[in-house]
């Protein structure tokens, strides 16, 4: 008889325990292991994982040595010959030994990667069909919750061209959000997809200009914002997948830039966000 308990819903930690018989002797016995799943494996993989265990415990049962057999109980034997004397042989049995239940050495199951260091390409654009428009890069830290949702917090510089105005805009973005992801999204060699949704804060600084201050002028200014995305991935291996990701980024906030007190450019505070880049998780 083999019993299997999990402790939860997500089915990671799995206790086997097996009740067996020794063929050699008829004593019977508990054997129990626990074994704990990475929550990329899939339901096929954890179930020939536990009957690989289970038939690794039956092996090792039916391997053990036989048991000494009972023997009668004590008794003493006398002998009465024809010699002056009487001899007493006292002969006492052995006591049956006996095969109790024992705790077997636990599985070292490989832990799950509960951390993921995350780095991207970030392309940035206000017109559709011109996503050279804003180039940049941006780190982030995962920490998953469960198997399907983890916690973001990211760090991102971009560079854009404000083409009318003959200006530069460079912006500082922080983030942090919640993403959503299959249970499929960093198994190697498998494809996966989810969704991403952050609150944004940025700073930008527009410059006109080049050279020294007084051919150059600087302006800045805070916003905040939202963006919501769709992602894709390619798992590499275990720990590293290749992830993209599309979506809108919306700030509450549009700059105008003005030359020779009339208006010439205006930075859109909604912009279509594409992003390709490295997941590593430990």
């Amino acid at each position: 008889m083999v019993v299997l308990r999990w402790d939860d819903a997500s089915l990671l930690k799995t206790e086997v325990r097996a009740f067996v018989v020794s063929p050699g002797n008829g004593v019977s016995h508990w054997i129990g292991r626990t074994i704990v799943f990475s929550a990329r494996d899939l339901p096929a993989d954890r179930g020939r994982a536990l009957g690989l265990v289970i038939a690794s415990v039956l092996d090792e049962s039916w391997g053990m040595g036989p048991v000494a057999k009972e023997q009668p109980p004590a008794q003493a034997i006398m002998a009465a010959t024809s010699a002056p004397n009487t001899q007493i042989q006292i002969v006492q049995s052995v006591p049956p030994s006996s095969v109790a239940t024992h705790a077997e050495p636990t599985e070292s199951p490989e832990a799950p990667l509960r951390w993921a260091l995350e780095a991207d390409v970030v392309a940035v654009t206000g017109r559709w069909g011109d996503p050279d428009d804003g180039i940049g890069g941006l780190i982030a830290l995962r920490r998953s919750l469960s198997t399907h949702w983890v916690l973001r917090a990211g760090l991102g510089f971009r560079v854009a061209d404000v083409d009318e105005a003959g200006a530069t805009a460079r912006t500082v973005v922080g983030a942090a959000g919640v993403v959503w992801m299959s249970a499929g999204f960093e198994r190697p060699h498998a494809f996966g997809f989810g969704a991403r949704a952050d609150l944004l804060g940025m700073h930008a600084a527009v410059q006109r200009g080049e050279g020294d201050q007084n051919a150059s002028r600087t302006e800045g200014y805070w916003s905040l914002g939202c963006d919501l995305l769709a992602q894709g991935g390619y798992g590499l291996s275990r720990g590293t997948a290749l992830v993209a990701g599309a979506g809108v980024e919306e700030l509450f906030t549009a700059a105008d830039v003005y030359l020779a007190g009339g208006l010439a450019a205006t930075i859109p505070h909604t912009q279509l966000l594409l992003e390709i880049g490295v997941l590593s998780r430990f």
